[in-house]
């Protein structure tokens, strides 16, 4: 009678499992009654079979329904394997406690990318092991690496500008990255702490940059570096290596001593300078092609018999010269619409005397590579012919140039 009843007992925890939740159970004679514990298959949950996983949203967590147990105490054993027969098992987790919400989980380690895995779930209680449940199959995707760009410039060493024009070369990068986006940095020091300015800019064709939108210290020794950024993918490549740069191609307007001119540092600035082309030889042409903010006219008080009684000026060209260690600077030559951008007799030997600056600036002689700087601006120069607007752009500094005197540094220098 004691075998029947088992054997009874057994028979009834079968038939309360589903095809899909196979079970164990056993029987153990204890004061002359029969004790059965039946132990049902775990069912998997998630991931869901065939499903796809990033490789970037590793670890993998399995999820199991929790097994059908006549007993309490129940244990979970997980397997991982690169085949459904298992035969080649990547990752068992064993022993992990049955949860409380009714499902069991398990954190799984960093599995290799761009592979096929298939688990399952079995339980054990009271002595008794279950069997594994269904398995079910999901897909590591490949892995996304973003290389680092190349600095293309201002490399170590470089002076420019308070504006300079960072740039890279793009990032290289396996497996299905998203679209690139480049962070760029400029810091005091190399650690990068603080950080003085940072941007971010859509990649371009081959190359990508930023320029900053507001001037950096002058005279100042700065850093940079940029990181290209795949942030669909939650992923972003190691920094350049750090490019450090001297902005010696600046001047502080704020320290600049101004001659027959007005203090212009705190004058916005609404135009660009984007070229210098000068040679001090001879008439001394200077050309400084700029873009044109729509400053008004200012009328022209100094007109001849004959001329257009509405002629008028509506910019100036300026000059600033570092004598003695202390920049001084003016509003030299007028400009006009319809004039080009060119203006003649600045020549090596004139530029100094020139607009009645008065001293230091009007004994001043150019060397060939000093460092001089130009700007442009509304109508500036002190006289009768009356300001407008009080704006201005960027300030250029090059070397000055005289082919004459054996120059041969290129005559077109664009904004850095």
């Amino acid at each position: 009678m004691l075998f029947a009843a088992a054997a009874t007992a057994i028979a009834a925890g079968c038939g309360k499992n589903s095809p899909t939740q196979p079970s164990a159970t056993t029987g153990v004679a204890q004061g002359g009654e029969a004790v059965t514990a039946s132990i049902a298959a775990p069912r998997p949950l998630t991931p869901v079979n065939n499903a796809q996983i990033r490789n970037i949203d590793q670890p993998v967590t399995l999820v199991a329904l929790n097994a059908i147990s006549t007993q309490p105490g129940v244990t979970y054993t997980f397997e991982v394997a690169t085949d459904s027969g298992f035969t080649a098992k990547v990752q068992t987790k064993d022993a992990v406690t049955e949860g409380t919400s009714g499902q069991t989980s398990v954190r799984l380690d960093a599995l290799a990318p761009a592979r096929d895995y298939y688990w399952h779930a079995r339980a054990t209680g009271s002595g008794t092991t279950g069997v594994f449940g269904a398995a079910y199959r999901f897909t590591i995707g490949p892995a996304i690496v973003v290389n680092a760009p190349v600095p293309i410039s201002p490399l170590t060493g470089a002076q420019t500008g308070v504006r300079p024009a960072l740039r890279v070369t793009n990032a290289t990068w396996t497996g299905p990255a998203g679209p690139i986006t480049y962070r760029f940095e400029i810091a005091a020091s190399s650690a990068f702490s603080p950080i003085l300015v940072t941007g971010t800019n859509v990649e371009g064709v081959n190359e990508t940059g930023f320029v900053p939108t507001a001037d950096l210290p002058a005279s100042a020794t700065l850093f940079w570096r940029a990181t290209a950024i795949d942030a669909s993918n939650a992923i972003s490549s190691a920094p350049t290596a750090a490019q450090s740069f001297t902005t010696s191609l600046a001047i502080d307007l704020t320290k600049v001593v101004y001659l027959n001119s007005p203090d212009v540092s705190r004058w916005p600035q609404t135009g660009t300078l984007s070229l210098v082309e000068q040679d001090g030889a001879g008439v001394g042409p200077m050309c400084m092609a700029f873009t044109d903010p729509g400053w008004p006219d200012s009328h022209w008080p100094f007109g001849q018999p004959g001329d257009d009684p509405n002629f008028g000026v509506f910019a100036n060209q300026w000059y600033f010269a570092n004598i003695g260690g202390t920049w001084y600077g003016g509003a030299g030559e007028w400009i006009y619409r319809g004039a080009g951008v060119c203006k003649a007799g600045q020549g090596t030997r004139t530029i100094g005397p020139d607009s009645g600056f008065g001293p230091p600036f009007s004994s001043w002689v150019p060397k060939v590579g000093e460092l001089v700087g130009f700007m442009v601006s509304s109508v500036a120069r002190n006289g009768p012919v009356k300001r407008t607007v009080d704006e201005r752009t960027n300030v250029l500094v090059q070397p000055w140039r005289d082919t004459s005197l054996g120059s041969t540094s290129t005559a077109r220098t664009t904004q850095r």
